[in-house]
């Protein structure tokens, strides 16, 4: 991102507004918008947040108040870039019809070019995390520098190549089509309907999503399926936020419920993420292989740990989903 672009980003985000092709959205509930106005507010919000965190974390910036400036800012960071990412990628294929398709679609592409780009690194740092706790316990403390280092080594890897990416062509476009989606997205007609009558029946297609992987997960809770109803529970979650913004507090409370359960599943698949790293490392690694070993089955007993509740709170979030809409 160009200096002047962030020094304008800024600026507005010090006013506590962003501008929206001449209309400006502030913080707070809107009345009687249209569901381009409510649909551009998330947008701005999401591409605001992730522009100033990108561009803090691409200069090793600590003018974003984040805390001490260290390792944890810069993976904070990528963090906050990568939700936001991921925010804006969910709306726009939720509220598809509100936007040109063609640049809705090319977007959404973009976005999630780049989110799996930032998501090897954020992979790897919880990795870390998990590995580092759990060989305390399971791992002497020679062979768990060792894998300790390995990892380290994969972290520098794929930070260096999203240092590449950040100076890329493809990055800069990418940008610009972020700070289109900021200040002024190509809208439809669709989009000058009033949004309490159009946004809740387009997030009726992500419920739809969220009942077909819930339904395999609940007929056959594998790893697999459980992680494909996390990425449904997403989309519901941040249109639900969205559509929050003109249907207030029974969106946002089915909001939260989604929250809970996608974070439970999320932890789930961090553990099998790491378990399948672990299982690598035995085969390549074979004088690490009964340390891995003894980490896959500490991870494997978290997961069981993890699993226990899920259901329940599947439940809390099909009743939200019901009061919200009866």
């Amino acid at each position: 991102m160009s200096k002047a672009a962030g020094d304008g980003l800024r600026s507005s985000a010090s006013n506590g507004a962003v501008s929206l092709g001449g209309a400006v959205a502030l913080d707070g509930a809107l009345d009687d918008p249209t569901a381009g106005a409510v649909l551009g507010h998330a947008l701005a919000k999401s591409s605001e947040k992730f522009l100033v965190n990108d561009a803090a974390a691409g200069r090793g910036d600590t003018g974003v108040p984040l805390g001490g400036g260290g390792l944890d800012d810069e993976t904070e960071r990528v963090h906050d870039s990568r939700v936001a990412l991921r925010r804006m990628r969910s709306n726009l294929r939720t509220f598809r019809l509100l936007v040109d398709p063609a640049w809705g679609t090319s977007l959404r592409a973009e976005l999630a070019w780049y989110a799996d780009r930032l998501g090897e690194t954020r992979d790897l740092h919880v990795l870390r995390d998990r590995v580092s706790e759990a060989g305390e316990n399971v791992v002497e403390d020679d062979e768990l520098e060792s894998i300790l280092l390995i990892i380290d080594n994969s972290i520098e890897s794929a930070s260096a190549g999203v240092d590449d990416v950040r100076g890329g062509e493809r990055h800069a476009r990418l940008t610009k089509e972020i700070l289109r989606a900021c200040q002024d997205p190509p809208f439809t007609d669709k989009a000058e309907r009033p949004a309490d009558l159009v946004m809740g029946p387009l997030l009726k297609r992500t419920w739809h999503d969220v009942r077909g992987a819930a339904r395999l997960a609940r007929k056959k809770p594998t790893d697999d399926h459980l992680h494909k109803l996390r990425i449904r529970l997403k989309g519901l979650r941040y249109g639900a936020e969205t559509v929050a913004l003109v249907d207030g507090a029974p969106a946002r409370k089915t909001a939260r419920a989604v929250e809970t359960l996608q974070v439970r599943l999320g932890d789930l698949h961090d553990v099998s993420v790491s378990r399948a790293w672990l299982a690598t490392l035995a085969d390549e690694r074979p004088e690490l292989a009964e340390s891995a070993g003894h980490l896959s089955a500490f991870e494997e007993a978290a997961a069981a740990g993890i699993r226990k509740g899920w259901r329940k709170e599947l439940k809390e979030v099909e009743r939200r989903w019901r009061r919200w809409q009866d």
